[in-house]
């Protein structure tokens, strides 16, 4: 009777076949190695390319060492098959990929997949984005496990200018040729231009009715309305070349808002512009007024967009205008002469910093009311007293290392832009230059927006950024979604939420390495991401629209004008704690920083005298029964 052949004498088989398989290929016989390596292979369990069922219920006996052997075995198989003399790129790839889902640390594994992709990319007659930007996603990860290797560093420039290649310029329809100038009323305009950057989260949510009705109430309230120009990235769930928003009838509404009379109006053809690999439509209304970027939900790599990189298409729709107001609040009411008040606090500013000052605050919150709304506080002459908001720090995110944040109001506004310690994106006023110096950084997408958030707060304070807020409140937002608005500043402190890496916990881990050396207060270091991060597109003071009519990434990449998505030199990490009452080391909150950057809580509507007078009011106006309760 023959007896059953045991796991163990399988895996002793399998290593004479890999040793075997090895002086082969040291004979420079390819061809049987690899047939030695894949007998090996099968002896394990493995009949197919693939991890299938049966290969997985053949692992579930084996422990580490049985692994790391078919590791090893799929990995020299690979290698095999890449041989010039017959090269067998596709069954590189299948092998490579079976040698790292079973041994994720297989770092040769990687590499060689990455280098089998860059030339089966050429083989292929459509997806080679695809196999490239996933062959760019292998080196980093050969790079984490291997820093100084110099092929790898190497194979990663060739795949990056690959990839630009082959992006190349995107084939359009002839049409007739259009003037590479600047529009009139831009020229007019630009010494004085507002660039209002919007954008919405989702395809689901009501962006698409909201980011309509907030610009015409921005256009509307507007003292200088000729020099204002819009910027809106939003994500679609129509077909990619239909416009769910800013119909015709909209367009004539706005340039009534305009005070720019009856005009004839269209929605165009859209533009496809790259943006690091993603094909988008880009519409430009209104003579270039008005550039809309719809952004698909879920990005090539499989990550789902959310607010970071929304921010950043926006701000690609810059066209050099010398201000900016940003907001990623879809929903939004604006005060009267808006943007004369902003301006004359951003001067104030200018003359009170040293430093380059950025007017941000939290906006007051309402039911929802139709974009020819204006507040009753509002006076006849459009002066606005209402008090603003600001962020102040609550907490660390002891898991991830992050500020906790959340809103707090004042009771009084203030006679001058007051110096605060935290920028918010929800309303944001500045010169351009916060633009090119301090962008949106899109690959720390994936993580939670609180962790967004105070990565990009450490980079405007070493960039030389100082934060005020502004005299008024000069912006509504609407309280229907304000419980989501304030769970995405604090984060979730429940167990097991707290921990909770998102849909792509493997790219929350990635941008985590990246968000861990921007916090680091001790070294500037760069990481394998970095490398990708000198390729994206950076906002680019030119009217792109125009001016580059045929270009498929009509702006400059960091490789051109440098790192934009880096800690500045101007300050330390040091200055950020002193100023803003935080200790990033110890992951403690001072009383400076819970009360955003002031030394006591008395300007605010929640402080400790305001909150005992209000429960001794209460009490004096409760019932008898009710005062011995309290």
């Amino acid at each position: 009777m023959l007896q059953a052949v045991t796991p163990e004498a399988k895996r002793a088989q399998a290593k004479t076949m890999k040793e075997e398989g090895n002086l082969l290929a040291k004979e420079g016989n390819k061809a049987e190695a690899a047939k030695k390596y894949e007998k090996g292979i099968r002896l394990l369990g493995l009949l197919n390319y693939e991890l299938d069922e049966d290969g997985l219920k053949a692992l579930e006996g084996h422990g580490q060492e049985t692994r790391e052997l078919l590791s090893i075995l799929a990995g020299n198989a690979a290698q095999m098959y890449m041989d010039p003399s017959d090269r067998q790129l596709s069954k590189a790839i299948e092998r490579c990929s079976l040698a790292i889902e079973v041994n994720p640390s297989n770092a040769k594994a990687y590499f060689r997949r990455a280098t089998a992709a860059y030339d089966y990319a050429d083989n292929v007659a459509k997806g080679a984005d695809a196999i490239l930007a996933q062959a760019q996603k292998d080196i980093r990860k050969f790079l984490q496990l291997d820093q100084d290797n110099v092929a790898g560093k190497a194979l990663q420039e060739r795949l990056a200018r690959k990839r630009q290649v082959l992006l190349g310029p995107i084939m359009r329809e002839k049409g007739k040729a259009e003037p590479e100038v600047e529009p009139e009323w831009y020229q007019q305009v630009s010494k004085r231009a507002i660039f209002v950057c919007m954008c919405g989260s989702s395809a689901s949510g009501r962006d698409q009715t909201e980011l309509p009705d907030a610009l015409l109430s921005m256009a509307s309230q507007a003292k200088d309305k000729k020099a204002i120009s819009v910027g809106v990235a939003y994500v679609g769930f129509k077909p990619p070349d239909e416009l769910e928003m800013f119909t015709e009838e909209w367009q004539k509404k706005y340039y009534r808002m305009l005070r720019l009379g009856e005009r004839a109006t269209k929605v165009p053809k859209p533009r496809q512009v790259v943006v690091h690999g993603e094909v988008y439509n880009v519409w430009s209304l209104l003579e270039g007024r008005l550039r809309v970027m719809r952004v698909g939900e879920t990005r090539r790599s499989g990550e789902k967009v959310g607010l970071g990189w929304m921010r950043y298409c926006a701000q690609l729709l810059w066209h050099g205008e010398p201000f900016v107001f940003q907001s990623c609040r879809p929903y939004l009411r604006f005060a009267p002469m808006w943007d004369e008040w902003l301006r004359n606090d951003l001067a104030v500013a200018l003359r009170r910093s040293q430093m380059k000052p950025v007017i941000s605050w939290s906006a007051r919150q309402h039911e929802d009311e139709v974009w020819q709304w204006v507040s009753q506080l509002i006076d006849y002459e459009g002066n606005c007293n209402v008090p603003s908001g600001a962020l102040v720090a609550d907490g660390f995110d002891k898991h991830f290392g992050w500020i906790r944040f959340k809103r707090r109001y004042f009771c009084h506004a203030f006679g001058v832009p007051s110096p605060i310690a935290f920028f918010t994106p929800y309303n944001a006023f500045s010169t351009s230059d916060i633009l090119t110096e301090v962008p949106s950084d899109p690959c720390m997408n994936s993580l939670h927006f609180h962790g967004q958030l105070t990565c990009e707060n450490i980079r405007l304070h070493t960039h030389g950024w100082d934060v005020f807020t502004p005299c008024a409140n000069f912006t509504w937002e609407t309280n229907h979604d304000s419980r989501l608005a304030n769970s995405r500043l604090f984060g979730n402190d429940q167990e097991p939420y707290c921990r909770d890496m998102g849909a792509n916990p493997e790219l929350f881990s990635e941008q985590k390495v990246r968000a861990d050396a921007l916090l680091d207060p001790w070294e500037n270091r760069l990481t394998p991401m970095d490398e990708e991060i000198l390729e994206m597109p950076v906002p680019t003071p030119v009217f792109w629209t125009t001016i580059r009519p045929n270009d498929a990434t009509p702006w400059d990449i960091g490789q051109q004008v440098g790192h934009r998505f880096k800690k500045g030199s101007k300050r330390m990490i040091s200055s950020f704690e002193r100023a803003c009452g935080v200790d990033m080391t110890r992951l403690e909150v001072d009383q400076k920083g819970k009360n955003a950057g002031f030394n006591g809580d008395r300007d605010f509507e929640d402080s400790h005298s305001a909150m005992q007078s209000r429960y001794r009011q209460f009490n004096q106006e409760a019932a008898p029964e009710d005062q011995l309760a309290w």
